[in-house]
């Protein structure tokens, strides 16, 4: 398990040198504010800094691994393939429904089946992470998210 561990960690280091490369080629700062390399080159430092401490942490360990399956059993492996469909039905069902309402019904989903979490505060956090979300990059940070491609739902403003 140890040699796992740090084969992940040396490769989220080798994708964090490459995002901070890749970073480097663009603008840092403008005269408006941070440039379009400001964050991924942050982004790839502090993640490249946290490979490394990963690595550190796993190759210093003394004792015998623990011993077990690497693959969750298979109870686990089912949630684990249901969370990730789901994912990519909202991705692709983003387009349709509009960002708001998929990214609703995503949020509903994993906080009550898998997540297992109380209605009251999943459909809180559904709705603030949904049409809370939505309002704030569109009226704040200028950002357009997807709005629903069917008439129906157009009129309802989603």
């Amino acid at each position: 398990m140890q040699r796992i561990h740090q084969g992940a960690a040396l490769c989220f280091l080798a994708f964090s040198v490459f995002v901070a490369w890749e970073a480097w080629n663009l603008e840092y700062y403008t005269p408006l504010g941070p440039g379009p390399g400001f964050f991924p080159l942050w982004l790839g430092a502090i993640m490249g800094g946290l490979s490394a401490v990963w690595f550190v942490q796993t190759s210093g360990r003394r004792g015998r691994p623990k011993e077990g399956a690497f693959l969750p059993e298979r109870e686990g492996l089912v949630r684990l393939l249901a969370v990730l469909g789901t994912m990519v039905a909202a991705t692709f069902l983003m387009d349709f429904l509009g960002f708001q309402l998929a990214m609703f019904l995503l949020l509903l989903y994993l906080l009550l089946i898998p997540g297992r979490q109380p209605v009251w505060l999943t459909l809180f956090i559904a709705l603030l992470g949904s049409v809370g979300i939505y309002h704030l990059f569109g009226s704040y940070l200028d950002v357009q998210l997807p709005k629903a491609s069917l008439a129906f739902l157009t009129g309802l403003g989603l």
